[in-house]
């Protein structure tokens, strides 16, 4: 439960000033997820990571660093508010990639994640019930040629933009041929579970990714699906919600987010499903 708290000014000598964008901002389509990261109680943060449907990912597009906006805006009377998120960006040029992309983007429902160089999340823009979607606008004259690419939610949301932290998918899961993986930035932070017909132990044999990232593991089910419980498992400790078990049913996922204690390495539950 949310509880409510004062707002102080937020910390450094301008915590106005503006935060310069990532130039690569990910899209993904609405449809292409397979299970959405909840938010928790304060309705901002988000918990653990997206899961793509199987043969779906992320994909990127450039926009101009100083042409790239995010607002949103409140809709509505009294005890009727809501909240209209949105995102700007500018592509430079009218090469063919990119009208493709406009005419290929149009009237589907997406998502955007982008990222600035100030913070140590991202924002998410649109929800599940409120995906956005694109409005592209040409510029081809004197001063220049560009598409200014905005993407509006038409549904109406309670929401704000989501705080993510979670892992972007640009590939498909790595997938563990058993129940004992190495976790480490080669294979990525996406784990596809075999099926199994002996249940076995989950089992990280290596963990090698900075700490704070989050690491989702996707069942595989079987007649006898994998599990990983709390306490000590190869190569991290696993500390699990009420020490609660996390069977690796197909189409379940849960996520960890990594973290170090001197020698000592953690996997800590951030969410499931």
């Amino acid at each position: 439960m949310y509880l409510r708290t004062s707002l102080a000014k937020s910390p450094g000598g301008s915590p106005g000033a503006a935060a310069p964008k990532e130039p690569n901002v990910t899209i993904f389509a609405a449809d292409d997820v397979a299970v959405w990261p909840l938010r928790d109680d304060g309705s901002v943060n988000m918990l653990g990571s997206f899961v793509m449907k199987p043969n779906a990912r992320m994909y990127t597009f450039y926009s101009t660093k100083s042409k790239t906006s995010a607002p949103f805006e409140a809709e509505g009377e009294e005890d009727n508010i809501t909240y209209k998120q949105s995102f700007v960006g500018e592509y430079p040029g009218d090469d063919l990639p990119v009208n493709e992309f406009i005419a290929n983007w149009t009237g589907v429902n997406a998502i955007i994640i982008y990222g600035s160089c100030a913070d140590s999340f991202r924002k998410v823009v649109g929800t599940k019930c409120a995906p956005v979607q694109l409005k592209a606008t040409g510029k081809d004259d004197n001063e220049g040629r560009a598409k200014t690419l905005t993407f509006e939610q038409y549904a109406k949301s309670r929401f704000l933009p989501g705080h993510y932290t979670g892992a972007l998918i640009y590939a498909e899961p790595f997938p563990a041929t058993s129940a004992v993986f190495a976790i480490n930035e080669t294979n990525g932070n996406h784990y596809q579970l075999p099926s199994m017909a002996v249940t076995d132990d989950i089992e990280p044999s290596a963990l090698d990714l900075p700490v704070g990232q989050i690491v989702t593991l996707i069942g595989g089910g079987g007649a006898a699906p994998a599990t990983l419980a709390q306490g000590t498992a190869g190569a991290a400790d696993i500390l699990l919600v009420a020490g609660s078990t996390w069977t690796a049913l197909q189409g379940a996922s849960i996520s960890l987010r990594v973290f170090n204690a001197g020698a000592k390495k953690y996997l800590i539950e951030v969410s499931r499903s």
